[in-house]
């Protein structure tokens, strides 16, 4: 009978342990899979991994076993980069492999038994799977909060941060640990200083990733800064250039209407073609209706033409713009920043940039297109020394889209790279 209770809560205890499999990675990756087929998954895997944890005390199978569970459970029900998937993967190991110490080690300082006790079947053991599943749980919600809300595109540096130092912190605590148990001196006011160290060092690592987003933040209101700078002198420069031009064409108006009074069609047509070729030279600005969003395609369109690269903007919105125009100018602003990028790197000299922005049944469709190098769409990596804060443009695009609930795609063929998204308009 005493079996029985023990090999119940074992299967209880991995269904709760896949059960935050399944959470971890839903909260970093999208679902691929409907409930049913989920819920399959799900059982399949308590139903093996239980299997092999009553079959087997061998902690290598045991281990190895969870690894090719836990990838499976990636693979089949969640959709990412296969980049992410690996990373998500060594991330959920590093989870469980810290989880169980930490618990130990609070639980030996409670004077709560030996860590040797927490590893058979008892008391102990069960109150150590209890914690090592809250333990679970703390660490992947830290975790979402700082990956995917925070710093979902850091550069490769902090991510190898991110990995060495739990890594390190484990092999601490494992040393802490063997030590505790081979020494009657040990103390456990020395043990509790040792854990709270290693604790520390960690919310310190957390806190110098805060720091790092407060530094993307400063960096990102000096540009909007400048934005507004270059809008207002732009505001001023395209006032001054309808004065001028409205002046321009009446007096070219008066010439036209001359020649015709005269019977000069000859010189009239031909005094048409310099007109016509006067009107295309213009700077005509963008018009959408709304002062945000013409304001930045503005801006960016005068940049691009003072790089020498053609820009042509197509708008045709009838009911006029509903959707949140800060989360626009976002998408708008990174996207045509990337177009720009992406010309520059191009060696011909024929070069251009066109942005559509077209209305259709309660939908927003943008368009932008750039004369681009051949870009691998499938992962997007900038040329830039600041790789980071190019991370954030791409990683704010897809976020604004998606809290606008739209689409976005990403296209390369034939020299031309291709951005399309797709939004709400009502």
């Amino acid at each position: 009978m005493d079996i029985l209770i023990e090999n119940i809560i074992e299967i209880v205890n991995v269904s709760i342990e896949l059960l935050l499999v399944f959470l971890f990675f839903s909260l970093l990756s999208k679902r691929k899979t409907g409930k049913i087929v989920t819920t399959v998954v799900y059982l399949l895997s308590v139903a093996s991994l239980s299997a092999l944890i009553l079959l087997t005390d061998n902690v290598l199978v045991n281990l190895l076993s969870t690894i090719i569970i836990v990838c499976l459970i990636s693979v089949i029900c969640f959709d990412d980069t296969v980049s992410h998937k690996v990373f998500w993967n060594v991330l959920f190991l590093l989870i469980i492999s810290v989880s169980e110490p930490i618990v130990i080690g609070i639980l030996c300082i409670a004077n709560m038994g030996a860590p040797q006790d927490f590893l058979e079947p008892g008391l102990g053991r069960y109150l150590g799977m209890v914690g090592t599943n809250i333990i679970y749980l703390w660490l992947i919600g830290l975790l979402h909060r700082i990956i995917n809300k925070r710093l979902r595109e850091l550069p490769i540096k902090y991510w190898i941060l991110i990995i060495a130092i739990p890594i390190i912190s484990i092999f601490l605590l494992q040393t802490i640990l063997d030590g505790f148990v081979g020494s009657s001196k040990y103390s456990y006011v020395s043990l509790g200083v040792s854990l709270s160290g290693i604790i520390f060092i960690n919310i310190a690592m957390f806190n110098f990733f805060e720091s790092y987003e407060d530094k993307i933040k400063i960096n990102y209101l000096e540009t909007m800064k400048q934005q507004e700078q270059e809008n207002y002198k732009l505001l001023t420069l395209t006032y001054n250039q309808v004065r001028e031009f409205k002046h321009d064409i009446e007096n070219q108006f008066l010439v036209l209407s001359d020649m015709l009074e005269n019977n000069d069609i000859a010189s009239a047509k031909e005094y048409i073609v310099k007109l016509d070729s006067f009107v295309k030279y213009a700077n005509r600005p963008c018009y959408t209706g709304n002062n945000a969003v013409d304001s930045i395609v503005n801006i960016k369109g005068s940049l691009a033409r003072s790089y020498s690269i053609e820009f042509i903007c197509k708008v045709n919105i009838i009911t006029g713009i509903k959707a949140d125009e800060l989360e626009l100018c976002r998408i708008i602003g990174n996207g045509l920043d990337n177009a720009i990028e992406g010309c520059q790197r191009v060696t011909d000299p024929k070069k251009h940039i066109m942005i559509s922005i077209t209305e259709d049944r309660e939908k927003l469709f943008i368009v932008i297109t750039n004369t681009s190098e051949k870009v691998d769409t499938s992962s997007l990596v900038s040329s830039k020394k600041d790789s980071g804060l190019h991370g954030v443009g791409i990683s704010s695009i897809r976020s604004s889209v998606d809290r606008l609930g739209g689409l976005v795609k990403f296209d390369y063929e034939d020299g031309v790279f291709e951005l399309n998204v797709m939004i709400s308009n009502c």
